[in-house]
């Protein structure tokens, strides 16, 4: 028997589930009911509501059609439909969905979540997430979108995370780039933050860097580097992130790659830690520390070829150390351990400049003795060092004895003497049969003006060295025991918060120096500041040996904010008289573009013509940025140019990826371990 529905607006059918505990109320222009198959048909207006079991409202479906077979507890929608639940809105072209189980299948849904649009061929859907198979996303609202990624599959659980693999990202219709992996959680922030490097370089070739940032926790941050490069192959990497405030500050860094043309495994390893550890007992006020730091690499060139925004790119040199401290009101203790290696001679290589293991170092802050008028201070170390042209280890060790007092003479005029007592000891050795001491002793007076405009320092400083194992100063030495004899003069002048006035030198009062000025005269350096206006401020270095001329200038003037800036760098040195060293750099935003920012840096040298074969203008590097942002992306355009390196690579930032705050964790770590970084870098 068929039952018609006819224009039942305000009328409703409830239809009982199989397990009792959901229900369904539904309403439409047109229906019709058979009570052998238990099948009803809706037409015109129709809108079905799912209530749960607490008769609050679960499900809105609005369709033009709709099946609903109460057998089988399932609707079915034989044409485009909008579903409405508490995770968004869901639109389709079909779909079946069993209300009980709160399962089924959507054909080419579409569904809004918060600032994203998901869309698939077909979406399936369980209680838990839906599958979006053969799926896009974005965050443009736009139609069509500025940008979207293509996905094998989504997996989107609302409120809690999504997850897309085989991932191509297109701008407009343009494909750009594929990614692997796309992973973003959809509550309490923004812990997981990926990012992706496609680029070009001649010695690479094509590359695409990709990124994968993860917030454990408050105190724990991930970070995974996954590379392709024509050329070389893959390279994989990372970096961990520890941060207890007041307790720990670590960071490790690593980076592997077994190039495809050499077969050569290459690898950096860089970072370190700052640990506070706990007091021995409730009594002891001391704290005590333990600290490292490290940056290894498997040869000179490592950082130059991967890390190049890193200023050790162009540092071949490697090191490692590790110390723990001790520190009470009145003194520090600290036993380290370090090592050094230089680039060598061949480039390829490293060889031991240094190492020491263990060395301790150990210092008393000044305190009185009785009621002498006098301040009394001591430092001192001892080491089993190995050092550059040694082939064994030299155990060794100094300290100073170091007695002062401040004199107040007149208003703003203030002597500060002292005198001192060092010894040195060499331990024997198969080479050094026999223990070696030395004594040093000597003074430093200084002489100070300070007034409220500035201040003139003169003192005298003398040191002399004893003979080995006795008394008495070592007058049959070239240099007659005397180590230094000197006379320091500084002035420093400060007009006003915004510039100050800087000049310091040194005269050498020692009998085997000479008689002439110019040598016992150390370099004039002056130096001055001033900043005439908040974005505006000039520097000037200066170092002058008289009959030599200048040993070194540097000048530089900046002007500007963050967006739009001139910086214009110039640096001149003794070693190469002829050669002036330019560094200029700008950014700022096209007048006839807003959107787009540019950020560019030339470092060149000009050559004055001494010689046939000299160039009057060689740049060693040449580099442009470009920023555009669209009003759900940001782009970034990179282009540089210096020795062996041509390099082209771009950014893209996705809106889903702002963090919409600062982020203190990011600020501490870069802080610490990578200050050159940028804010939202996340590698080098």
């Amino acid at each position: 028997m068929i039952v018609a529905l006819c224009a039942a607006a305000a009328r409703a059918y409830d239809l009982p589930s199989s397990t009792g505990t959901h229900r369904i109320v539904f309403s439409s222009d047109q229906g019709d009911f058979n009570e052998n198959t238990r099948i009803i048909n809706l037409q015109g207006n129709v809108q079905l509501d799912e209530l749960g079991p607490d008769e609050k409202l679960v499900k809105t479906i609005k369709a033009r059609r709709l099946t609903v077979k109460s057998s089988s507890n399932t609707v079915y929608a034989p044409e485009d439909f909008v579903m409405n639940n508490a995770s968004g809105t869901v639109y389709g072209k079909s779909g079946v969905f069993d209300y009980a189980s709160n399962t089924g299948y959507i054909n080419y849904g579409r569904f809004a979540y918060q600032d994203f649009f998901f869309s698939g061929k077909k979406v399936e859907l369980d209680p838990q997430r839906y599958l979006y198979k053969k799926a896009e996303i974005t965050s443009c609202d736009e139609t069509p979108p500025h940008f979207k990624i293509k996905s094998s599959r989504i997996y989107l659980a609302p409120g809690k995370y999504f997850l897309a693999y085989n991932n191509f990202f297109y701008l407009g219709r343009l494909p750009i780039f594929y990614f692997p992996v796309l992973y973003k959680p959809l509550i309490g922030g923004t812990p997981f933050v990926s990012s992706f490097y496609p680029g070009y370089d001649e010695r690479s070739g094509f590359y695409i860097k990709s990124n994968y940032a993860y917030r454990f926790n408050s105190s724990v941050r991930g970070k995974l580097y996954l590379d392709y490069f024509t050329k070389l192959g893959f390279g994989t990497g990372g970096e961990v992130d520890y941060n207890k405030p007041e307790k720990t500050i670590s960071n490790l860094s690593v980076y592997r790659i077994r190039e495809a043309d050499t077969k050569k495994e290459r690898w950096g390893l860089n970072g370190g830690f700052w640990h506070r550890l706990n007091r021995f007992s409730e009594s002891d006020n001391a704290a005590y520390y333990a600290q490292s730091a490290y940056r290894l690499l498997s040869d000179p060139e490592f950082n130059n070829d991967y890390f190049r925004t890193n200023p050790f790119a162009i540092s071949p040199d490697k090191q490692a150390s590790l110390a723990f401290t001790r520190a009470s009101n009145t003194t520090v203790t600290r036993v380290s351990a370090s090592t050094k290696y230089y680039r060598a001679g061949d480039r390829n290589g490293f060889y031991k400049a240094y190492e020491s293991a263990p060395r301790v170092d150990f210092q008393k802050m000044p305190f009185a003795i009785g009621k002498l008028p006098v301040l009394h201070s001591f430092s001192g170390f001892f080491e089993s060092a190995k050092e550059v042209g040694l082939p064994y280890y030299q155990r060794k060790g100094a300290g100073t004895w170091t007695v002062s007092r401040t004199v107040p003479l007149t208003r703003g005029l203030t002597l500060l003497p002292s005198v001192f007592y060092n010894q040195s000891l060499f331990i024997a050795t198969s080479a050094q049969t026999t223990n070696q001491w030395i004594g040093r002793y000597g003074t430093n007076v200084n002489m100070r003006y300070e007034r409220l405009l500035g201040s003139l320092d003169l003192s005298y400083a003398y040191q002399a060295r004893m003979v080995v194992n006795r008394l008495g100063r070592d007058r049959l030495a070239a240099d007659k025991g005397e180590e230094v004899k000197s006379l320091f003069s500084q002035l420093f002048i400060a007009p006003a918060y915004n510039t100050y006035f800087k000049a310091f030198t040194t005269y050498d009062l020692r009998d085997g120096v000479g008689g002439s000025l110019s040598k016992r005269l150390a370099p004039v350096n002056l130096e001055l500041y001033h900043a005439p206006r908040k974005n505006l401020n000039v520097y000037l270095q200066d170092s002058y040996k008289f009959g030599q001329g200048n040993e070194s200038l540097v000048t530089q003037l900046y002007s500007g904010d963050e967006k739009n800036y001139f910086g214009l760098g110039l640096a001149n040195y003794s070693s190469e008289p002829n050669t002036y060293v330019v560094n200029q750099m700008m950014g700022f935003r096209m007048p006839w573009a807003p959107s787009w920012r540019a950020e560019g840096v030339l470092r060149y040298k000009i050559v004055r013509f001494a010689g046939p074969e000299d160039r009057g203008f060689v740049f060693f590097e040449k580099g442009l940025t470009l920023h555009k942002n669209f009003h759900d992306f940001h782009t970034s355009w990179f282009f540089k140019v210096r020795k062996d390196v041509k390099e082209f690579f771009f950014l893209v930032s996705l809106k889903m990826n702002d963090r919409g705050k600062r982020d203190a964790f990011e600020d501490v770590s870069r802080n610490y371990w990578h200050p050159w970084r940028k804010e939202g870098d996340l590698r080098d």
